[in-house]
């Protein structure tokens, strides 16, 4: 994520398009994400805002994109599946999740989930979603005091040390080594 900048406000305030593409940014009230020049009129104080370098970033918090300026782009068929997966994978990341289940949940066969996934993303929907299980485990070690095996429970990945294994292999150290680096 990005900082509110004075540049960055300004230009959410202005409804700069120059910015669109550089930044997104979503209000907590209504876990809309936007671009910047957004038509829709926002009534909202620098405090709400949170300000995203990727589309994925605001996925992973819980917001949607806004359905007037449209921050992720105009979305194929194959590309509006992956989106709706990445929504259900953000709101589903704590539960045992496979292939075959994603699957049967949108209607569709692995194979066309796995490639619709890999064509518009390159990484499979299971990358996705230890990418995204990595994203609140590294939140709540920093956020929480929680002991590791309950965060890797809590963030669907029930195994401690399968979640050890993972997090050293994503974040490059142990879940210990990363709390306490602070």
């Amino acid at each position: 994520m990005y900082s509110l900048t004075k540049k960055r406000w300004q230009a959410i305030h202005d409804k700069d398009a120059s910015f669109d593409g550089k930044f997104i940014y979503g209000i907590g009230a209504d876990h809309r994400v936007c671009c910047p020049s957004c038509p829709k009129e926002q009534d909202c104080v620098p405090e709400e805002v949170e300000i995203f370098k990727t589309n994925d970033e605001a996925l992973f918090e819980g917001f949607i994109p806004c359905p007037e300026c449209h921050p992720f782009g105009e979305l194929t068929e194959k590309a509006e599946l992956v989106y709706k997966v990445k929504v259900y994978l953000a709101h589903n990341y704590q539960k045992r999740l496979t292939l075959e289940s994603m699957a049967e949940e949108f209607n569709v066969s692995t194979g066309v989930l796995h490639r619709a996934f890999m064509t518009k993303t390159d990484e499979s929907p299971q990358a996705y979603l230890v990418r995204l299980r990595m994203f609140h485990a590294k939140r709540r070690l920093k956020e929480t005091n929680e002991g590791v095996a309950i965060i890797g429970l809590k963030v669907g990945i029930p195994n401690l040390s399968y979640f050890n294994t993972v997090f050293k292999q994503q974040v490059g150290m142990t879940a210990v080594q990363y709390r306490k680096q602070g």
